[in-house]
């Protein structure tokens, strides 16, 4: 389970989900890859478009159509009409010219508008994505230029001036930039003969021309395409990737043998880094001077290191880096993998690693089935409440007439058909025979490390949950799921699932007690568990199923963050397309944020249910329990 992160950047994983279905089918490309990044860009090499960070921090309801600017710009303007042979010499003569950051800049911009211009006139419905782009970007580039001025940032201020000249919107010019006008001018004048990646060159070095070379580069990075047209061809870094170090001078460094380490600090700041605006919190380290520094042995990979996965970054293989023992490591794309049979739905890459494991039940203690009967003692009176209602149910129907009907057994009252044209009552039932629900209930239980304060008041729940079914002869199951983090990695994913009631047992005496052995353990892969769940469910032999899932937050697992979201959904789409309902239960605290009751909603639709607190889950359990037997009466 994830804790919360105050910090981290939200994204929406159905939005991520579309947008990747849409860049896709804009590409024609089923392998494209799409992201969030600080710029965006499309990446021929790696096969991946990116929609810039900006969109996701506006709170204005236009950003989805910004977010969707981006993706017609690189899936299908970049994709299909991108020439990038050109681009990657024009790039390194930039790169010798007085300000390379301005002027890289400045094409990435005129070939945007080259290729929205190309888009709208194949696409005429992208118009709108387009005009919500230029509308937010207006506000944000004069509110750049004024950041830009007060800071005496010529180009900066230049740059901003040029976009808003390019959207029909400029701005006047300080005086010290205002002989620029004219240039700026002619410039947004040729955006609409452009035809090819080649005139977009020509015409960004026209304006290189115009310049004077007393002014400083840029400061910030709006736009800024990748020029690189396959991975053979990637020379120049890249803004944003891990580089190997651009120096190739060493520093020899001296350790005495008998040195006290106790005091040595890690230092993350290095002199060839020391920039005004870095980040205080800056780890990565993209440049300075090699060292040979070597130890006597390398340190072999511990499953503890998990907990700095987040931290790990793309390097080249170096020397000191001799695992032999290790196993290999995965490519960055594997295959997708088919279901069992080769038919079918391929299984989802988040969870293309993932093994289940099923743990079984420990010798039952006699201080654990004292403590289970106390518990099931507390639960008496709301089970009796339960029986009483589902009798008075049952009665009710046997009792109910069971003639004149809209569907069942033709009756013999036909003259009805001209008597009463409108709804005709021609039908009738028979009684029903027998009083057994024709139901099977399989609990699945979260015992991730983030419900340590919820598991015993869960467990209340349960222990109802199984005594009433149990008195109602309904077959169920209560089975916890759990990810071990501290083994996962990018090879195999342990998943286990403990079922402290099967199906088999459920209705036997004495089963209960086991429910105490479930205990808040790892990670949660919701999305595999209930797919593993939904296969042993299918085989029951009782017409209606029902899925519950017990949860404390939005899934979290190894590489299954924002990703597990939607595989989570996918799965609940799955199961009631066989029939089952899925039914999502959140286990609130004080510190559950409404973004997690979103996303419950999300995930498991209308069939979703959030209890305030752990304290209360048997008082809203019956009432559910009653509501979804009723419906099979």
């Amino acid at each position: 389970m994830k804790f919360i992160d105050f910090m981290e950047k939200r994204m929406d994983p159905f939005i991520k989900l579309s947008l990747t279905d849409l860049a896709k089918t804009l590409a024609e490309e089923p392998d494209l890859i799409f992201d969030y990044s600080f710029y965006s860009t499309y990446r021929p090499y790696a096969q991946t478009v990116t929609a810039s960070h900006y969109w996701s921090r506006l709170l204005d309801p236009r950003k989805k159509d910004g977010m969707k600017s981006d993706v017609y710009l690189r899936a299908y303007g970049n994709y299909h009409f991108t020439d990038y042979q050109p681009i990657q010499p024009f790039w390194k003569q930039l790169d010798g010219s007085d300000y390379p950051l301005f002027f890289k800049q400045v094409f990435s911009l005129i070939e945007d508008f080259r290729l929205e211009r190309l888009i709208v006139k194949k696409r005429p419905g992208m118009s709108r994505a387009f005009s919500a782009r230029h509308d937010l970007f207006q506000k944000r580039f004069r509110e750049r230029f004024s950041y830009h001025f007060n800071r005496n940032e010529a180009l900066d201020q230049l740059f901003c001036a040029i976009y808003l000249q390019f959207i029909e919107r400029p701005i006047v010019l300080p005086h010290t930039l205002a002989a620029m006008k004219p240039a700026i001018r002619e410039m947004a004048h040729q955006l609409a003969s452009l035809s090819s990646t080649e005139e977009s060159i020509s015409l960004t070095k026209a304006f290189l021309n115009e310049l004077p070379s007393t002014l400083s580069d840029m400061h910030e990075t709006y736009f800024l395409m990748d020029p690189f047209g396959s991975a053979e061809s990637k020379e120049i870094p890249f803004p944003g990737e891990k580089n190997a170090l651009v120096q190739d001078r060493k520093i020899e460094i001296e350790q005495e043998p008998d040195a006290d380490t106790s005091q040595e600090q890690l230092p993350t700041w290095h002199a060839d880094q020391d920039q005004e605006g870095d980040s205080f919190l800056q780890f990565d380290l993209d440049e300075g001077a090699a060292s040979d520094l070597m130890g006597e042995g390398e340190r072999k990979a511990e499953s503890g290191d998990q907990a700095f996965a987040s931290l790990e970054g793309t390097s080249k293989k170096g020397e000191g880096n001799q695992f032999d023992e290790l196993p290999p490591t995965q490519s960055a794309k594997p295959p997708s993998f088919l279901a069992p049979g080769g038919k079918g739905r391929a299984v989802s890459d988040p969870n293309r690693l993932a093994k289940a494991y099923y743990k079984k039940v420990e010798m039952l203690t006699p201080e654990m089935k004292d403590e289970y009967r106390r518990r099931a003692a507390e639960t008496v009176p709301a089970q009796k409440a339960l029986m009483r209602s589902i009798q008075k149910l049952i009665e009710h129907k046997q009792q109910a007439p069971r003639n004149d009907l809209h569907v069942g057994r033709l009756g013999k009252k036909l003259l009805r058909i001209v008597t009463d044209p409108n709804s005709p009552r021609l039908f009738y039932k028979k009684q029903a025979e027998s009083q057994e629900l024709d139901v099977v209930f399989s609990l699945l239980v979260d015992c991730s490390a983030s419900m340590h304060d919820k598991m015993e008041e869960t467990k209340n729940g349960i222990t109802l949950f199984h005594e009433s079914l149990r008195a109602l002869h309904i077959p169920h199951a209560v089975i916890g799921f759990w990810e071990d983090a501290l083994k996962a990695d990018e090879t195999h994913q342990p998943n286990y699932f403990f079922e402290v009631i099967p199906y088999e047992t459920s209705l036997f005496p004495g089963q209960g007690a086991s429910i105490l052995q479930l205990q808040p353990e790892e990670d949660n892969r919701d999305g595999f568990a209930i797919r593993e769940t939904v296969k042993k469910l299918v085989r029951r032999p009782e017409m209606n199923k029902l899925l519950l899932v017990f949860t404390d937050g939005e899934p979290s697992a190894f590489n299954y963050q924002e990703q597990g979201i939607v595989d989570t959904h996918e799965a609940v789409l799955e199961a009631r397309k066989r029939g089952i309902e899925v039914i999502g239960v959140l286990l609130a605290d004080t510190y559950t944020q409404d973004s997690e009751r979103e996303t419950l909603k999300n995930i498991y639709g209308r069939s979703s249910l959030v209890i305030p607190s752990a304290e209360e889950i048997p008082t809203v359990l019956t009432p559910l329990l009653r509501k979804l037997l009723a419906k099979y009466i």
